[in-house]
């Protein structure tokens, strides 16, 4: 039997078969450098735009990508966890 205390063997932050839908959240506490987390969160939404920009046509320009990419930002904000912090691209992509 699992109980659903902090101690359990998952921990309090991983996924158990009880709560199997807890997604990980970045720590509040501050226990990382919010400088640095910014570049890497921007990077993973250089990957995003490159993958939707190769599995879709009408995005191959970067204009067009680009709009579209702001248009999803704007629709739905928190679509993406990392997006609570940092919803812009880097020039280099």
């Amino acid at each position: 039997m699992e109980t659903r205390t902090a101690g359990a063997a998952g921990g309090p932050g991983k996924p158990t078969r009880s709560n199997p839908g807890r997604a990980p959240r970045s720590d509040p506490t501050g226990a990382f450098y919010r400088s640095a987390l910014y570049s890497l969160l921007g990077r993973i939404n250089a990957y995003l735009l490159r993958w939707s920009r190769n599995k879709y046509r009408r995005l191959k320009g970067r204009k067009k990508a680009q709009e579209a990419w702001n248009q999803a930002v704007k629709r739905r904000p928190r679509y993406f966890a990392h997006w609570a912090w940092v919803t812009w691209v880097p020039a280099v992509w």
